[in-house]
């Protein structure tokens, strides 16, 4: 019999409140996306656009060799063009650090990447166009560092033009519970009376039920919000031996950051820096890493942001919402997506604590240099987000007990 689907129509959007504050950093970025090596690809018709715009003999000459085909495999409906980098940036970029297609022909002729970066939207299963922005941006971060109180959402009625419907499986239980199951985990990672890593198993436990497809839909959200009354979370955290879990903690982050998949100069940055401040060798078959400049780096974050620590869950709750999770296309793809968000949020704190090296600054700065170089190697590959979930499916790594080492760190 034919797949049948259910309609949903959608009129609302739904964004953090801090998106209305965005705006580029322009000259003034110092991690720009322009001239980072990170290579984009845009559709046919932004690839078309480019091609026949005309203007200034400099933007002419640059014009003519600044777009390749993308061709195989690799090639799809979003996939058709990039941009040719000259010395790792963009071709198109002036010596000011500004785009000259943009200065001369205007900001519609851009690809649509680079219109709307950091920004997204994505049509979500409750009915809503959801606005998000990417931790690829250090605009991103500076807003996450200056919300405090936490991140609010805010919701607004779309034009009649920019109304739409979408669809989803008939039969499938979890998708019109979707705003319910995504806002009870989100409460939970802003629950401040319990630390990060507690809170984030915490979402674990709420979704492991519905994962397993043993939840009654109509009491889970009354089961779940007693979670911070137990001591479930804390009890895996504490049974996560940190004799044990800190050297499986730092094998997972290297393990991540120098997978083959893992490409481009951010990768390599991140791999560089941590293979020397974790004096990284081989012994034969086994690969040496060393826990003491970990420990060391730890003590000086946690003094370094003591009364920052909003900060970091910004950041989840901003994760947790830009990749539109949980994803509820199945129970399986369900837990899929929580361990990826564990994973991620596991390279994430590594990353934030290699920020107190020895020899670093410890500062806001180089904080938010190494999660921007995180978020361009990891967050925009949802390939490798996918082979990193199948990795801990296949090394029996997909429980709650080896989340809470990966967040234990």
């Amino acid at each position: 019999m034919p797949e049948t689907y259910n309609v949903i129509q959608i009129d609302r959007d739904l964004r953090p409140a801090c998106y209305d504050r965005f705006h580029c950093l322009m000259s003034g970025c110092r991690l720009n996306c322009c001239m980072d090596d990170w290579q984009i690809s845009f559709s046919k018709k932004d690839y078309l656009t480019v091609k026949k715009q005309k203007g200034s003999p400099e933007l002419n000459r640059r014009l003519e060799h600044c777009l390749r085909r993308i061709r195989g495999e690799k090639m799809s409906e979003k996939s058709y063009g990039q941009f040719v980098l000259s010395g790792g940036q963009c071709p198109l970029l002036s010596e000011n650090c500004l785009c000259m297609l943009q200065q001369e022909r205007g900001a519609k002729v851009l690809p649509e990447v680079c219109r709307v970066f950091p920004r997204q939207e994505n049509i979500s299963p409750s009915g809503y166009l959801e606005r998000s922005l990417s931790p690829a941006c250090e605009g991103v971060l500076a807003l996450l560092w200056d919300l405090p109180e936490g991140i609010d959402f805010v919701s607004d009625p779309l034009p009649e033009e920019e109304q739409q419907f979408g669809r989803y499986r008939e039969g499938n239980c979890l998708v019109p519970a979707f705003q319910t199951i995504r806002s009870l985990c989100i409460d939970l990672l802003q629950d401040r009376r319990f630390p990060l890593a507690e809170r984030i198993l915490m979402v674990g436990l709420a979704l492991k039920p519905l994962a397993e497809g043993k939840a009654d839909m109509s009491r889970w959200p009354i089961q779940a919000r007693t979670l911070p009354e137990s001591a479930e979370a804390a009890g895996l955290l504490a049974e996560a031996d940190q004799d044990k879990a800190l050297p499986l903690f730092l094998t997972n982050a290297v393990t991540v950051l120098f997978s083959p998949r893992s490409r481009g100069r951010d990768a390599f940055a991140l791999r560089m820096t941590a293979f020397t401040w974790l004096g990284m060798g081989s012994d034969g078959d086994t690969r040496r890493i060393l826990a003491g400049p970990y420990l060391t780096a730890k003590k000086r974050f946690e003094e370094q942001f003591a009364g920052r620590e909003y900060f970091m869950e910004n950041l989840a709750v901003a994760l947790f919402f830009h990749l539109g999770l949980p994803n509820v296309d199945s129970p399986e793809q369900l837990w899929k997506s929580y361990l990826n968000f564990c994973n991620l949020y596991s390279i994430y704190r590594f990353a934030a604590v290699m920020s107190c090296r020895d020899g670093a600054s410890g500062d806001a700065e180089e904080l938010t240099r190494l999660l921007v170089h995180v978020s361009r190697s990891l967050l925009h590959s949802r390939d490798l987000q996918a082979n990193l979930q199948d990795e801990l499916f296949q090394n029996d790594s997909a429980t709650l007990a080896h989340m809470a080492i990966l967040l234990g760190g």
